[in-house]
């Protein structure tokens, strides 16, 4: 197993606590909530909705909570037990919170920033910070994001409350800064029982509550709405081949709520069922049912050598059947990686250097080298496993352990990611190495 997919296991075994049983039953208690109708506030259309093509889109968690947001989570995804003797965190990043209002921050029990004030949290059940993560999007030059959205949390009424409620935000930024949004349906679910049901009951409730698919910044590519449907065909997770011909089925064929432009993350060795792919028979003619394919990088390569190993023996071969076949290609780009913190091991055991953005630069590069027209960033905001792009703290509290962006200002990797955007593009010279001068951010 790949350090990231273990890290993901262990972050949905936080997402799943209390969900005993995966089974079809839907929560009823959240569906009254007024924010969960349609969008109908100020909006704006800077980019384009209706095609992937060109595209960088980041993965977006927006998972965390605080004990001040009154969901009853306490720090949920940052830490456990904070504040107390045995209290440890499980992020390796600390976000630079100094353009966060102080009404949605909230302070650490205990701990300190090296100037002395309190160090603070803010909580994705907040608007004001997932607006202020939507325009950074616009400022820097992100196309938009995939919500992730985990398949047990829509069985616990709490945590079906938050991840609604952080969606109804994320289309909301969208809107006011002109990005684009689509769902990342993650089907992890570690080696608990499974249920299409749940999955398909999930999809119904934001199409006939939410309405995702009838809102005007919400991503289309063929004039379908896009889903990034995540994590069939993995060894470590118990999706059988015919839950996962009966969900790809599902999200494109049925009458009322298919239609959709579906896109399997699945494990690179997809073609050759080698790494981490089942190795049943069955699977390779199911993943090429799905409209598109986005290989799960992350974590694969720790170096430039790994990297060239991978796209000479995976994305190259990959493009070869998939674009005669008329398939779409999204491969991962991550910008490094760690969780010593959550595994509680010493500083820098589990790091892939990120080069002070050289490697995530270069990965770029190879895409583009490649023809890739689509790439999707993992991840914005995930500090767990030390891969976010958003803005990072160099300064951090006294006494803990944190990656830092090694000196870099805290924007560099939105800076970063909105160049490589340009490349992708072919709007700016192709680079092996990062440009000497980044553009700055709009207003």
């Amino acid at each position: 197993m790949t350090r990231s997919l273990l890290a993901k296991l262990l972050c949905v075994a936080c997402c799943l606590e209390g969900v005993a049983t995966l089974s079809a039953r839907q929560p009823s208690s959240a569906s009254d909530d007024s924010w969960l109708r349609p969008y109908t506030g100020p909006t704006r259309t800077d980019v384009d909705a209706t095609t992937l093509d060109g595209k960088v889109l980041c993965g977006y968690q927006g998972w965390f909570n605080t004990p001040c947001d009154g969901e009853g989570f306490g720090f949920g995804h940052w830490g456990q037990n904070l504040g107390e003797t045995n209290g440890h965190f499980v992020v390796d990043m600390w976000p630079d919170t100094s353009e966060y209002d102080p009404k949605d921050l909230c302070a650490v029990p205990g701990l300190s920033m090296p100037n002395g004030s309190p160090a603070r949290l803010y909580s994705g059940d907040a608007l004001g910070p997932v607006l202020l993560h939507c325009r950074w999007m616009r400022q820097y030059g992100i196309d938009g994001v995939f919500v992730s959205r985990f398949v047990g949390e829509s069985l616990d009424p709490k945590r079906f409350r938050h991840i609604n409620q952080f969606l109804a935000h994320v289309r909301e930024g969208c809107h006011r800064e002109g990005r684009v949004w689509a769902m990342m349906l993650d089907v992890s679910v570690g080696r608990r029982g499974a249920s299409t049901a749940v999955v398909m009951n999930d999809w119904k409730f934001l199409c006939d509550k939410v309405k995702v698919r009838e809102d005007s910044r919400y991503l289309r590519q063929n004039g379908k709405p896009v889903v990034l449907l995540w994590g069939l065909g993995f060894k470590d997770r118990p999706w059988t081949p015919q839950q996962a011909e009966e969900l790809i089925h599902f999200f494109k064929d049925d009458p009322q709520y298919g239609g959709v432009y579906l896109i399997g993350g699945i494990d690179p060795y997809w073609r050759t069922l080698k790494g981490e792919s089942r190795t049943d028979p069955q699977w390779p003619r199911l993943y090429r049912m799905f409209n598109a394919i986005s290989p799960w990088d992350a974590g694969r390569y720790r170096d430039n050598a790994g990297m060239d190993r991978l796209k000479d023996a995976v994305w190259k071969g990959d493009l070869a059947e998939l674009r005669p076949l008329g398939l779409g290609y999204m491969p991962t780009a991550f910008p490094g990686f760690s969780w010593d913190n959550l595994r509680r091991q010493p500083p820098g055991t589990t790091t892939i250097a990120r080069q002070k953005g050289e490697f995530f630069w270069r990965q770029f590069a190879a895409f583009r080298s490649l023809g890739v027209r689509t790439v999707f960033v993992g991840m914005f905001d995930e500090v767990n496993e030390g891969t976010a792009i958003y803005k990072v703290a160099n300064q951090t509290p006294v006494g803990q352990n944190f990656v830092t962006y090694e000196g870099l200002p805290s924007d560099w990797y939105l800076r970063l990611t909105g160049a490589a955007t340009r490349l992708i593009r072919g709007e700016i010279p192709f680079s092996e190495t990062i440009p000497i001068k980044l553009p700055a951010p709009k207003p």
